[in-house]
């Protein structure tokens, strides 16, 4: 099991990394990845290229890798994350967002039964510092949560045609997914949802990238490397507007892709501005780099 401490370090190590291939970020933020084609900080998304050929060559790539060897009938998939938590200000002025570095595990059984445990840090802030002025998370420096069977549903029963595969995860979205501006972010959504919740077969991942090419507001950030030190290609699709949300919030997600075996390697969420969390300038406001996809015997171990 790894300790809560070891996401405090991951963090500490990550900010010192990202000095030799980080773009200069602005001030009290992490420092953002280097893409090979883009960068949020001066241009807009809408300026980037399609990345409609990136995610066809991606899933070509997915396909012609072999599936690992599996060691049993669980599904184990291991997170380092940022996430953020909003709740009552500490002095009682509102609503504050807070920052906990946390190693996210997940183990799905055959009958649909799991185990989610997660081990969280203290409080930190953008730049990656302690927050000395956030208290622990609501949810405790441990928490554990087993679900029943029949709760999960294994990715595999998902069908390989990009097509079919698009209509069966709208089907089950929020009626604002069908809209053409909002498509885009709610697929590449799951599909970040998805490798993060169990082991994606190679030849599903490959549906995967060729349904998202096949979204034009999915653009290309390019070559770059993740947190954990791994290559892989970006790409990045913004946020939708909420109907009849007063704030001028912007953000963008951010999936980085491996081009060896075409499998998730971690995503980043870019927020542009916004008001809730105090941001003015692009700032990397949560990610998560799956660090362990794999087959195993049991259960929480």
């Amino acid at each position: 099991m790894i300790a809560a401490v070891a996401a405090v370090a991951l963090v500490v190590a990550l900010v010192a990394a990202e000095g030799s291939r980080a773009q200069p970020a602005a001030a009290s933020t992490i420092p953002s990845l280097s893409y090979g084609v883009g960068d949020l900080a001066e241009s807009s998304l809408d300026e980037l290229p399609d990345a409609s050929a990136t995610l066809r060559g991606l899933a070509d790539a997915a396909r012609e890798t072999p599936e690992p060897v599996r060691t049993g009938t669980v599904q184990h998939v291991v997170a380092q994350e940022w996430l953020g938590e909003t709740g009552p200000a500490p002095d009682g002025s509102g609503q504050a967002t807070s920052v906990y570095p946390t190693v996210t595990e997940r183990w799905l059984a055959a009958d649909g039964s799991g185990l989610i445990t997660q081990r969280r840090a203290g409080a930190v802030t953008y730049d990656g510092a302690i927050n000395t002025e956030a208290g622990p998370s609501l949810a405790g420096e441990l928490s554990s949560d087993a679900v029943l069977p029949g709760t999960f549903d294994d990715v595999a029963r998902l069908p390989e045609d990009p097509a079919a595969l698009a209509a069966d995860i709208l089907g089950r979205s929020s009626a604002e997914c069908s809209l053409d501006d909002w498509k885009g972010y709610c697929l590449t959504e799951q599909v970040q949802t998805y490798f993060g919740s169990g082991v994606v077969p190679q030849d599903l991942t490959g549906a995967f990238w060729d349904m998202l090419a096949q979204q034009p507001t999915v653009r290309l950030l390019g070559p770059t490397t993740d947190r954990a030190g791994r290559e892989g290609t970006a790409v990045a699709v913004e946020a939708p507007k909420i109907p009849e949300d007063p704030s001028d919030d912007e953000s963008v997600l951010v999936l980085i892709v491996s081009e060896e075996t075409g499998q998730l390697l971690a995503t980043e969420m870019l927020t542009l501005r916004s008001d809730l969390l105090g941001v003015t300038s692009p700032t990397v406001t949560g990610f998560s780099a799956i660090t362990l996809s794999e087959y195993t015997t049991e259960v929480g171990r």
